[in-house]
């Protein structure tokens, strides 16, 4: 997602002249000399007509000139004549970056053509000394002859321009030395042609003519700039997108949406023969229907299973760094309403008395709601979100708020770097970190995560566990953080389909707080007949997985996708244009300074900037043109859904939303003699608000297996790999846990 963007570098050498230059190239090169500089070494190599001809096209072509009238102060511009080049690389003055390490000189002109990166920058005094280092201060604006904008960095131990280095400071103006700096303080530099030229690059629009640059740079300043603020100052804040959503809602079926609002409730099955096991370790890993079973017939209380959790939760979290707040003295208040009303005769379902966690999205008063992002360590929301409020009333009881990535990317938080319970020595990748290691480690029962473009379907295949992905709309999401209103989803990590099923049955329906949100009627997945389902499946689907599903007799036919729309593209634009405008105060505010993860959305959101709204809108034309083919992949295969790998399909399945389930086949040996496993996923997805059928399909699929039920070796792991401590780990640093709240809150808002 992120992505990079090198300036480019005017090189060139103060000169002699042979011949006579042109009046604006005399001035230029006027400006390059001081007084007392010699002349005589590298003059010599610059004697053909060609080179100077270059130099001349290059001056005209980035039109210095303007650059001098609009900035009143140059740094050296140097021609871009390859023999002088060649002389650099000769004199071990430019150096080479090959696979991500400055390791040494270029040793060749081919070198440094196939160089990953910038030469580093060399800076001088060459003007009478007045752009000497010394003068430049930290935060200030450059811009290359190239047209690209770059920032001072500058410490009192290093001084970068852009992404650059600079490898030496107030080198003296000699020819003797190669000088790389070609840009121009901005601080106050007016708004003007040359600007719009380069937003042409960036935007990949124009070119238009200096005339037509005017009016817009005219237009821009005097009309668009003050319309931005205006519209700014209404929806600035808060940030996340918790309010003031796009009155546009996507909708995936493009209108097609079922219109029979008559919701009814899936009809669950009552298990019978459940007893309770004489240790808590199985205890922790029974199903959602078990636990629910013993406690209906009174066999553990919620308080006692609750307690069972809470003590895992803490055990394990060391390790797996899963956990941003312990609820402690919630969760044993809503465990014992939980059994005060079983005492009077009142059983309000599955999830009565059942504790599960919450991604560290979504809001819980009372308690702090981090969105896993140092800016946001202290945050607290009043208002719940309404997934929690409608599991509290379905009688759940919350433990812990899980962790997330910063701002829901990846596996990395403000205070730790959570692990997959299969294998320590690697993240649970992201962004649903937590709820996918808390889940598959027996920590808890069920929890909730989100997913806008991975975040439930790759943690679940990394950790080895059941998860859903939900139909865009199924599931409100007021009051969680959002990154993109038409991409985000909220689904639950269960131990089983038959777990999602229930919790799924919980959570969906219209939400006030959400436009895209609405009730519809969905097949109950615990009666519907899957051996009338025809289902495709992709190349390179988990052998075992074709087996389980031909020996159970479901309907399989090959199918390759077919789709021609661009759908990694049209998720990119989307996706980091919605969430730039969700998180614009935060970036303006410079707030983005302070994630761990520099290279993750600082990077990206920054990016975003640059994308023209014209072509934000044309990506989501794009999107109904994937829609359709997507549509017809359907129905020109006859399919109710298909199966392949969990995640070849993410941008698709995004874009489109597919419901996805998220399924263990298989586990295999991550190395010889470690009890450390690599689990093999299959990913069963359908069309929009068909979310039964890959519920169903997942249910048959695990009622003849037991991958589903495999226990991770959290306590079975090479000694060396439980002491190796990586990176962005807090590496057992963490403070002692305690259950009361409010020690617990300081230790959250004072970490990191």
């Amino acid at each position: 997602m992120a992505w990079l963007v090198l300036p480019t570098l005017l090189l060139a050498v103060a000169i002699s002249i042979p011949i006579a230059p042109s009046p604006s190239e005399a001035a230029i090169t006027q400006s390059l000399l001081s007084s007392n500089t010699s002349m005589e070494s590298i003059a010599a190599v610059l004697t053909s007509q060609s080179d100077l001809v270059s130099w001349g096209a290059m001056v005209q072509a980035a039109n210095v000139t303007q650059m001098l009238q609009n900035s009143g102060n140059l740094f050296t511009v140097f021609a871009p004549v390859n023999s002088a080049i060649q002389v650099a690389v000769e004199h071990d003055l430019i150096m080479c970056q090959a696979e991500d390490y400055l390791d040494q000189p270029c040793t060749s002109l081919q070198a440094l053509f196939n160089s990953t990166s910038l030469p580093q920058l060399v800076l001088n005094n060459i003007v009478q000394g007045q752009w000497a280092s010394t003068n430049l201060t930290n935060g200030m604006s450059l811009q290359t002859l190239g047209g690209a904008v770059l920032q001072i960095v500058k410490t009192s131990a290093s001084l970068q321009v852009g992404n650059s280095t600079v490898l030496q400071q107030n080198v003296p103006a000699t020819n003797g030395v190669l000088h790389l700096i070609d840009s121009f303080p901005l601080h106050n530099a007016a708004f003007n042609t040359s600007m719009i030229a380069s937003l042409e690059l960036a935007g990949d629009f124009g070119p238009f003519n200096d005339s037509q640059r005017q009016v817009m740079v005219s237009n821009i300043t005097s009309v668009l700039i003050p319309f931005y603020q205006q519209t700014r100052a209404v929806v600035e804040l808060p940030d996340g997108g918790l309010a003031n959503p796009m009155p546009l809602l996507f909708d995936p079926t493009l209108g097609q949406k079922p219109i029979n609002s008559i919701r009814g409730n899936f009809s669950y099955p009552l298990l019978s023969n459940i007893t309770r096991p004489s240790n808590d370790t199985d205890l922790a890993y029974m199903t959602v229907l078990q636990l629910g079973t013993l406690i209906r017939t009174k066999q553990i209380t919620s308080v006692e299973l609750t307690s069972v959790f809470q003590q895992r939760l803490k055990m394990y979290d060391p390790t797996l760094e899963c956990v941003i707040t312990f609820t402690d003295d919630l969760a044993q208040q809503q465990a014992a309403a939980a059994d005060a009303l079983l005492a009077k005769g009142t059983y309000l379902g599955p999830l009565h008395g059942i504790p599960y966690g919450l991604k560290d999205l979504m809001a819980v008063p009372g308690y702090l709601t981090t969105w896993g992002a140092g800016s946001f360590k202290t945050q607290y929301l009043s208002q719940p979100a309404q997934v929690y409020t409608k599991l509290q009333a379905a009688g759940a009881v919350l433990v812990a708020k899980l962790a997330t990535g910063e701002m829901a990317y990846d596996d990395v938080w403000f205070d730790g770097f959570t692990k997959n319970p299969w294998n320590i020595a690697e993240g649970s990748s992201g962004s649903s970190a937590g709820p996918a290691a808390a889940t598959s480690a027996g920590l808890v029962p069920f929890a909730l995560g989100t997913e806008t473009g991975g975040s439930i379907i790759y943690p679940a295949n990394t950790c080895g566990v059941t998860a859903h992905r939900t139909s865009f709309g199924l599931v409100g999401r007021s009051n969680i953080m959002s990154l993109s209103e038409s991409l985000d989803k909220v689904g639950p990590f269960a131990r089983s389909a038959a777990d999602a099923a229930v919790v799924l049955d919980v959570i969906r329906g219209r939400d006030p707080g959400d436009p895209s949100s609405f009730d519809t009627h969905l097949d109950d997945p615990f009666g519907l007949d899957v051996l009338d389902l025809t289902v495709g499946y992709l190349p390179n689907t988990p052998p075992i997985a074709l087996e389980t599903f031909t020996g159970i007799g479901i309907n399989l036919v090959s199918v390759s996708m077919n789709y021609t729309a661009p759908a990694e593209a049209i998720y990119n634009i989307v996706l980091n244009v919605e969430a730039a405008a969700h998180f614009d105060h935060w970036q303006r505010a410079q707030l983005d300074d302070l994630n761990v993860r520099q290279d993750l959305w600082p990077e990206a959101l920054r990016n975003a900037r640059v994308i023209p709204a014209v072509e934000y809108i044309q990506a989501n034309r794009a999107r109904t043109a994937l829609i359709q083919q997507i549509d017809a992949f359907f129905a020109g295969n006859g399919l109710d859904a298909f199966i392949g790998p969990s995640t070849n399909e993410t941008s698709m399945g995004n874009v489109v939303s597919l419901p996805q389930m998220v399924i263990p086949v298989d586990f295999e040996p991550v190395a010889l003699g470690s009890a450390r496993q690599q689990p093999v996923t299959v990913g069963i997805y359908a069309l929009p608000n068909q979310d039964s059928k890959v519920l169903a399909l997942a249910m048959a699929y695990q009622s003849v297996t037991t991958a589903h039920l495999m226990r991770p070796p959290i306590n079975e792991v090479e000694p060396e790999i439980v002491q190796e401590c990586l990176q962005y780990s807090r590496c057992g640093q963490a403070e002692d846990y305690n259950s009361s709240e409010t020690i617990n809150a300081t230790y959250i808002s004072e970490s990191g």
